[in-house]
Formats: C-alpha cells, structure tokens, sequence
C-alpha cells in the first residue's frame, strides 16, 4: 500500500445554509475511511496561516484556500483517484488534488 496526501480546495462559493450539510458529508466520508483503515490522518484547516521564504514573511493567499489535506492508503493513484471520486463535497465546489506521499527513510539509529 502506498500513501497519498488528498489536498482539499473550494472552487465554488459555498451557501452558508449548505455547509452543515456538507461538513457532515464529509466527515461521514472520513469516518467510513477510517473504519476501512485507509485514512492515516486527517487535518482541517484553519483559513489564516503565513508563508515564509527568502522574500520574508507573507500571510496565506485567499486565493488558492487549501481547507483540509487526508493521508489516505491505496494500492495505486487509480485506485486514490477512484476513492475520490465518491468524495460528496465534489457536489459542492470541492476540488481535491491527489498526491503520492514519498516514502521517508528513517532516521539512523544514536
């Protein structure tokens, strides 16, 4: 099994009276994961953040809001892809970015 990082993003402004309803989606999703053993982990985010680089520190762009990121196990990108697909904020402007996680290589034994 290999690990991929699902990277959540709205697309879509979401009608606030709609977004009880697809939180509680969501984590019904997530939570069927876990009893599968196929989420790893599970982080929402919170809207502000900074950015640090050689220019300085910035504030996080609202243009390209990540809202969560999942670790998910799967056999292959296909088979995360697939996973994702059945995903029920896509209904509502979700977007979700499939990433492989690289395996680390554990640290030398002291």
């Amino acid at each position: 099994m290999h690990e991929y990082a699902l990277i959540f993003r709205r697309t879509a402004p979401l009608d606030p009276a709609d977004l009880p309803t697809r939180n509680a989606a969501a984590r019904d999703w997530a939570l069927a994961l876990e009893r599968r053993g196929v989420l790893r982990s599970a982080a929402p985010l919170e809207v502000e953040g900074r950015v640090v680089s050689a220019r300085g520190v910035g504030s996080v762009s609202s243009t390209d809001p990540i809202a969560s990121v999942l670790v998910v196990a799967s056999e292959s990108l296909d088979a995360a892809t697939r996973l994702v697909q059945g995903h029920p904020g896509l209904a509502f402007g979700i977007e979700i970015e499939i990433r492989p996680v690289k395996p680390t290589v554990p640290a030398p034994a002291r």
